[in-house]
């Protein structure tokens, strides 16, 4: 079995399609990386009040304009006018104070501040009626971010356009793995697999040992390598941001979306960190059967190709857009390499289903794998029985 291993893997590292994917997958992660790292100080909480300073310092100069030419000092509108003037001053002292805080690197008393004036704005819009309720619920995600951030007296992450390690190992199982390392992964393995077909013969019967024997051995190789390369990129990742930013913090405040209680809550990064690597990995071994399976009874490689991607990638993003598939988004597999946004509760929240949850997944893949498996050695033993029948009875 070593011997088969060995013959399989020399074919996967001689394939150029393969060496093609990987410097894709290189390239991408690079300009990504680049991007991200460009771009996540536009993003910050510094550089988004000094672009509110300047619209707040103008919109007061105008105001304190339009309050001169009142002649009537006494009158309930310029009563009104000069309240709300004074308003918007304080407002801008504090944004003022918050942005002097930030650029001398008192965390601490900076996201305090911040935190207070999100929990002002909370109760406005709480009060209001007629307030959008994501928008609601957009406030109420900040307000509980910088309240868990200001006691860790650390500056503030974004998510969105990670440059940490720990981050970007998150953003990768979001952004990534879903999508271009999933389409990567099905090139790969139809090549693996379907190579064993040539011109309708299957070339592991003139091998001296056992279909059984050959189909686990192929197996073994295509989940080693998707693991290799989930862990390459994973590690690769988690490598450059650490040198571009540092490792990050394990409990940095990360939000989940609770579908049952219908609000935000504030955990750690590491709370979707880990399971989600997990999830995702149980998910790439049910991607390795599929495949094998799907090779097993179409043997050329567009065939096999297409039906992998159609079937895969197809119903991974279909659940976002067909109606149907939405209620039994937790009962389909390739699902849950969306494991962050699951975790986080925002795909549940998105399709409405508050059964596609980590449990679900634990429970679903491991059993999918099992079934696969057994499946798989099934139709290879049963079709190595039935070809030596028919050759004794000739």
């Amino acid at each position: 079995m070593k011997d088969i291993s060995l013959f399989l893997l020399k074919k996967v590292f001689k394939s150029r399609l393969n060496w093609i994917i990987l410097l894709l997958f290189a390239s991408v992660l690079g300009v990504t990386f680049y991007l991200n790292s460009q771009t996540a100080n536009s993003y910050s909480l510094e550089s988004e009040l000094e672009t509110r300073l300047v619209k707040d310092e103008r919109i007061i100069n105008e105001n304190e304009e339009k309050l001169s030419q009142m002649s009537d000092t006494s009158s309930e509108e310029y009563q009104f006018a000069k309240e709300n003037l004074d308003i918007q001053k304080n407002l801008l002292t504090q944004k003022k104070e918050i942005l002097a805080l930030l650029k001398e690197g008192r965390w601490k008393e900076a996201y305090y501040l911040q935190w207070q004036d999100k929990e002002k704005s909370y109760e406005i819009v709480s009060k209001e009626s007629t307030s959008d309720p994501d928008f609601k619920m957009a406030v109420d995600r900040e307000r509980k971010i910088y309240q868990a951030l200001y006691p860790l007296n650390i500056k503030a992450h974004n998510l969105d356009y990670p440059t940490h390690g720990i981050d970007q190992i998150v953003w990768i199982l979001e952004a990534i793995i879903p999508s271009l390392f999933v389409i990567g992964i099905i090139f790969m393995l139809t090549q693996l697999f379907a190579e064993r077909y040539q011109n309708n013969l299957d070339t592991a019967q003139l091998y001296p040992f056992s279909k059984v024997t050959f189909a686990m051995s192929s197996l073994g190789v295509g989940v080693s390598y998707v693991t290799v390369l989930f862990i390459g990129i994973c590690g690769f990742s988690f490598l450059v941001g650490s040198l571009i930013s540092g490792f990050g913090q394990l409990d940095y405040p990360y939000p989940f979306y609770s579908l049952t209680n219908q609000e935000v809550t504030i955990g750690k990064i590491q709370d979707v960190l880990f399971p989600s690597l997990l999830l995702a990995f149980l998910a790439f071994i049910v991607i390795v059967e599929v495949v094998y399976l799907i090779a097993y009874f179409f043997k050329q490689k567009m065939p096999v190709l297409f039906l992998s991607l159609i079937g895969i990638v197809g119903l991974l993003f279909g659940i976002q857009t067909i109606q149907p598939l939405q209620s039994i988004a937790h009962l389909i597999p390739f699902t849950y390499l969306r494991s962050v946004e699951i975790l986080s509760g925002r795909l549940p929240k998105q399709i409405d289903n508050v059964n596609l949850n980590w449990s679900m997944g634990m429970i679903l893949l491991p059993c999918l794998i099992i079934l696969l498996l057994v499946g798989i050695l099934f139709i290879e033993r049963w079709g190595s029985s039935r070809k030596t029948e028919v050759f004794n009875r000739s």
